[in-house]
């Protein structure tokens, strides 16, 4: 992270502030704007946590786009139609006159060319903002990214713990589980993505990011397909993001892991075929033999990116590029 960021609060609920970072390019004139989301298992994490894209943000000063990093709220005691609420409040605050009024006054956004990037969890709330946001973003780029289906087994059911497992204290759960504060910003040290660990191994995932108890058991009973659809609640629907995914989706460009076994590689590979049978300009960049992060642990700390993930990320820029220079 530079010295370059400012930060605001984009919206607060209940008296509880969400900020944002926002980077300026040495750039003038109307701009494009680049979102960054996050991961964290849904419950952790920041704006500035570990695994800040810095080669995203180089490539935004480079391109004279403006760099946005955001929190959300993290489920517990939020929920995922939080994280929706979040999402839009934050375009809607991109558009609006109130960030306008804080940049320079040779600076303007470019509400026709804004891209969401979602990382891991952080997908979940790009994904969201494409569907839900106003204005709707130009693109979407997500890597190892949440939300493609929500429906599939991975997430339905127990399992075994992944290898992110062993960086938790399971024992904190009853105290995290205890303490009702909203939590968006969220320190390293809180060991709040016990949480997700716990809710994945006992295949209540589902549970604790919708919050409402059950709610995975009662769609695993289900066959998948058809038959699980019917059985989301009502008023969970909106969350479930696949559900709504329709011709006037941006265009998106997946980067995933095969060998992912935190969020499986079906998932952008479902999002991707989704988008293909509606004529959606999409591309799936799969970097081969690769974990969830896309680094290597095994040299060493910190973790080094692993073999093709640079070229995959830079194709995924490019992509955004692409479709900033075809908006007229």
């Amino acid at each position: 992270m530079t010295s370059l960021a400012k930060t605001l609060v984009y919206s607060t609920v209940s008296n509880h502030d969400i900020k944002m970072d926002y980077f300026l390019p040495p750039s003038s004139g109307q701009l494009p704007v680049v979102v960054y989301y996050h991961g964290g298992g849904m419950t952790s994490g920041s704006r500035h946590s570990g695994g800040f894209p810095q080669w995203l943000l180089d490539h935004c000063q480079a391109r004279g786009y403006i760099f946005v990093a955001a929190d959300y709220r993290l489920c517990h005691p939020s929920n995922t139609l939080d994280q929706i609420d979040d999402a839009k409040a934050l375009l809607a605050f991109l558009a609006s006159a109130a960030f306008q009024d804080v940049l320079p006054a040779s600076i303007s956004v470019d509400t026709r060319r804004i891209a969401v990037t979602g990382f891991s969890a952080g997908a979940y709330s790009a994904r969201a903002a494409c569907v839900y946001a106003d204005p709707r973003p130009a693109a979407l780029m997500t890597a190892f990214g949440t939300g493609g289906n929500l429906l599939l087994d991975h997430w339905t059911a127990g399992r075994e713990p992944t290898s992110l497992a062993k960086f938790v204290d399971l024992s904190k759960i009853p105290a995290l589980l205890a303490d009702k504060t909203v939590v968006s910003d969220d320190p390293r040290e809180s060991g709040r993505f016990a949480l997700t660990v716990k809710w994945e191994i006992d295949g209540t995932f589902l549970d604790g990011c919708f919050g409402e108890p059950g709610l995975g058991a009662r769609l695993h009973a289900k066959e998948y397909g058809d038959e699980r659809i019917k059985a989301i609640p009502d008023h969970l629907r909106p969350g479930f993001l696949q559900l709504f995914v329709d011709e006037s989706y941006p265009p998106s460009v997946f980067v995933h892991g095969t060998e992912d076994e935190v969020v499986l590689l079906q998932e952008s590979i479902d999002h991707y075929e989704q988008l293909k049978r509606l004529g959606v300009k999409t591309e799936l960049l799969p970097v081969d033999q690769a974990g969830h992060g896309l680094v290597d642990f095994s040299q060493g700390f910190p973790p080094k990116p692993v073999k093709g993930s640079m070229e995959a990320y830079s194709r995924a820029a490019e992509f955004i590029d692409e479709v900033f220079t075809s908006v007229v």
